[in-house]
């Protein structure tokens, strides 16, 4: 899944059709789910919410290793907006300026998209087929929501708040990285930060973000024992 992405083109997908998908066999196959912030709280109760990198940071849902090692093993796990879109996605386009814009795109995965599918893409005038505009609104409203988030790593960033970790795990002696480089928020220093700092961010309603993510920390086992 997500290898053969495309711009979501209607001459190029002309009479295309898709069909719906499992959406945990989708989960299962990313391991790393990228979160609007509106999901923050909810998905921390399931998995580790991280941070993913310093570079366009954002918070995401650390969810599994392999199909067997991953928690959409176990019944109700909370499944992102990303992945109830498929095949259906935003890609980020970095121009000559150096800045980003969002594309809606589609991947073209043969086994659930093709002409012989079940489900239009366009219609007959070449608009979005209900179901398809459904999905890109819900993507357009993660992306609104992922760029509020990448909003609040770039403050912790710029307060030096981060700390790079890696997750790994040591079986007799032998010591495996099972998620190199991600971020998380350093408590000893947040406690210490100015009053006036923590008020303009609760006022935004990022602490409670903030907060979800350090409780989420605790989950990594249960990546791990895929329940």
């Amino acid at each position: 899944m997500y290898k053969n992405i495309e711009i979501l083109d209607k001459e190029k997908l002309k009479g295309f059709k898709f069909d719906e998908v499992n959406t945990i066999l989708v989960a299962k196959n990313i391991g790393l789910i990228p979160l609007g912030f509106s999901e923050i709280w909810t998905a921390a109760h399931d998995c580790p919410v991280i941070i993913n990198s310093l570079d366009r940071g954002e918070f995401t849902a650390f969810t599994g290793i392999t199909t067997e090692l991953n928690i959409y093993n176990k019944e109700n796990a909370y499944i992102p907006a990303f992945v109830r879109t498929y095949p259906f996605l935003s890609v980020d386009i970095k121009n000559e300026e150096g800045t980003f814009s969002s594309v809606i795109s589609i991947d073209n995965n043969s086994k659930y998209v093709s002409k012989k599918k079940k489900e239009n893409i366009f219609t007959k005038d070449k608009q979005l087929s209900e179901n398809v505009n459904s999905k890109v609104e819900t993507i357009r409203e993660l992306n609104r929501q992922r760029d509020i988030s990448r909003k609040i790593v770039q403050e912790l960033k710029e307060n030096d708040l981060l700390i790079k970790k890696d997750f790994k795990v040591k079986n007799n002696d032998i010591e495996k990285t099972f998620l190199e480089e991600f971020y998380i928020v350093d408590v000893k220093k947040l406690v210490n930060i100015e009053d006036s700092i923590i008020a303009s961010w609760a006022k935004k309603g990022w602490m409670g973000i903030i907060d979800a993510h350090i409780k989420s920390l605790s989950n990594f086992p249960k990546v791990l024992s895929g329940k």
